[in-house]
This record gives structure tokens, C-alpha cells and sequence, in this order.
């Protein structure tokens, strides 16, 4: 099968079927299928004209993904997304305002067959059954690579026997997100939990620009962040309808994503 993406990411998989934009002038030759993947709904007019342009070529050409809502498939290794990424299951039981994934994927959890990687993608891995869980950290105790939990872990979820199953693994990065100041509890409940494992490898998405927050009110957020041991990472928040912001947003979403300027600017 030929994947055929929008742009290259450090997620995009790397291999002789996988192709970025329009059709190049050497591909591969045999009529094989061809599937259009879009994450970002702002991606979906080029995604239309790949559509047409693969077509030229090819005889069963589809295209979907995030963007289209795709409630995604049974997951399959390196497909659409690079080896080494995992997604051990599907969907999210909180209903945040800002995520798409309860609409796309569905509110309640779907646990697919564990297949081995060293980065967890899934939405919220700590809402699967304990058997479940279990069975996912016994794959990660026998990865070579440090494990990063870059799909996030639900704070508010967390339990002492989370912690007795990440004492056995190599961590990486576990990531966790404060994307509201009724976030911040939850958190400080993670921060004593882990309380024992390096800043370094403790990081934070934080959502800049939701709801009426201020932009100061966003920073003293992250800062908080920062305080309970976290490293922040911002992002700005777009919305269905992919909002536009000025310096005032985009400037301290730029410093709360970098920890050597936002660690520089609270040594002064």
C-alpha cells in the first residue's frame, strides 16, 4: 500500500511506499492502493488536490484520517505512523471542550492487541483495565529504548500502582497536561507521586489561548508547572475554526515551549 502524507513530520513513517505532497516523477510503478492521510483539518484542501493528483495515476486512491474524523482502525505498526510508536488503544472517557478525540474516536476506551514500541501514543492508557495496563508495561520492560508516554498520562487517574509499574521500565519522558487551572490539583497529586524521578523526565502539555484565560493567567499557569517539577510545553489553542492570535499569545507560547529560554528567564 502507498501512504501518502500532506508534509514530513518526525512522526511520518520512513519507508519505500511512503510519499510527501503530489505525485513524484519516480514512484512506484505496480498499480498498488493508495491512502491519503490528513491529521490537521487546515491540511484538508491539499489533501484534495494529492486526491486528485494520485488519481491521475492510480486506480484506487481514498482519503481520510484525523481530519476527516476517522475513528481510526485496528493499529498497525509503522502504517502511518514511523516505528517505534505504539497505539494500544483508541478513544478518551473525559469530554474536554478543546479535544477532538471523543468526537473522532469515542468516549469510552477501546483496547486493541499490544504491539511493541518504545513511544505510547495512546490518548489515555491509564482509563484501559488494569489487565490491560499491565500487559502494556510488561511489552515496555522488554523495549531496548527509553519509554516515552508522548500520548500523555491522565494525572487525575494516576495510582500508586501506576508508579510500582513505572519504577520497572526505563523512562524516557512521561508527559502529562495541565490545559486548565482545575487541572493544577491533579498534578500537584502527580508531582508528590513521582516526586523522585528528574524534571528532565517529566513534562507537561499546557494549553495556551482556551476559553477566557488571560495570557498572563496562561503563564502563571506554566509556571506552576514549572514549580510542581514538570518542564512545560505550551500550545496555543485553534479550534475547530482555526483561530489566529496576535504577539501577546504568540509570544509566551513561544517562551513556555522552550525550556533553555523559560528556565534562562526564571533565573533572572
Amino acid at each position: 500500500m502507498i501512504r501518502v502524507f500532506p508534509r514530513k513530520t518526525k512522526w511520518t513513517p520512513e519507508d519505500p511506499l511512503v510519499y510527501i505532497g503530489h505525485v513524484p516523477l519516480f514512484r512506484a510503478e505496480e498499480d498498488l492502493p493508495v491512502k491519503i492521510s490528513i491529521t490537521f483539518t487546515e491540511d484538508i484542501p491539499l489533501g484534495q488536490k494529492l486526491f486528485k493528483s494520485w488519481s491521475g495515476h492510480y486506480s484506487d486512491v481514498q482519503i481520510g484520517g484525523p481530519a476527516f474524523d476517522d475513528p481510526g482502525a485496528d493499529f498497525v505498526p509503522g502504517r502511518f505512523i514511523k516505528e517505534g510508536v505504539t497505539i494500544t488503544s483508541r478513544g478518551c472517557i473525559r469530554r474536554c471542550g478543546f479535544c477532538f478525540v471523543p468526537k473522532r474516536e469515542g468516549s469510552t476506551i477501546r483496547e486493541y492487541p499490544i504491539k511493541p514500541g518504545h513511544i505510547i501514543q495512546d490518548n489515555n492508557l491509564l482509563a484501559c483495565s488494569r489487565t490491560h495496563i499491565e500487559n502494556v508495561f510488561e511489552m515496555l520492560s522488554k523495549q531496548r529504548k527509553g519509554i516515552n508516554f508522548a500520548g500523555g498520562l491522565d494525572a487525575r487517574l494516576l495510582k500508586p500502582w501506576h508508579i510500582d509499574l513505572i519504577n520497572k521500565i526505563k523512562i524516557k519522558e512521561l508527559w502529562f497536561a495541565c490545559d486548565t487551572k482545575g487541572d493544577l490539583p491533579a498534578l500537584e497529586r502527580a508531582s508528590r507521586l513521582l516526586k523522585y524521578i528528574p524534571i528532565r523526565k517529566k513534562r507537561c502539555y499546557v494549553l495556551f489561548g482556551y476559553g477566557d484565560e488571560t495570557p498572563k493567567e496562561a503563564e502563571a499557569r506554566a509556571s506552576r508547572v514549572l514549580e510542581l517539577g514538570f518542564w512545560p510545553f505550551a500550545q496555543l489553542y485553534k479550534g475547530p475554526e482555526r483561530r489566529t492570535y496576535g504577539r501577546e499569545w504568540r509570544d509566551p507560547v513561544f517562551v513556555w515551549s522552550n525550556p533553555g529560554i523559560y528556565k534562562k528567564e526564571i533565573s533572572k
